[in-house]
């Protein structure tokens, strides 16, 4: 079992909104970033992938905002892959102020593997494996001592 990566990035002036807080759509592009980042330190570039005839697409991404970040706040993004299954992979992320550890932001995004054409495609093996550092699934729920 592998462990969540992290990313770390300084909020931006332009990042705000009439409030003073993150536009709630930048939390997507910090999300996007800290994906695309995590795909690279495990030597899966976008381009690579798609010299290799392969895409990984987002279907579906949602977003929970908990608390407003703020200019010049320092956020650490952690991504972790639930689960690949087949052509589907489900990705878990949460936006943490550093110097608080004030939780900002969390998602879950769905992935798709596919070929150029577009259609899905399950992953070559040496994806899976390479993608094995951040696999890290939910914990199975726990049962109390009565079976509720």
């Amino acid at each position: 079992m592998g462990q969540p990566a992290t990313l770390r990035l300084k909020v931006r002036h332009h990042e705000l909104d009439s409030y003073g807080h993150v536009n709630h759509a930048h939390y997507v592009h910090y999300f996007e970033t800290a994906r695309v980042e995590a795909l690279e330190a495990l030597g899966l570039s976008l381009p690579d992938m798609r010299r290799l005839g392969y895409l990984i697409l987002a279907s579906e991404i949602r977003v929970k905002y908990h608390a407003p970040a703020l200019a010049g706040e320092t956020l650490e993004i952690s991504t972790r892959i639930r689960e690949v299954r087949g052509a589907r992979s489900v990705w878990v992320q949460e936006i943490r102020e550093v110097s608080t550890g004030r939780l900002t932001a969390t998602a879950e995004v769905t992935g798709a593997f596919v070929a150029e054409s577009g259609r899905p495609v399950r992953p070559p093996a040496a994806f899976v494996d390479k993608l094995s550092p951040i696999l890290v699934p939910d914990a199975p729920p726990t049962r109390s001592p009565t079976g509720d």
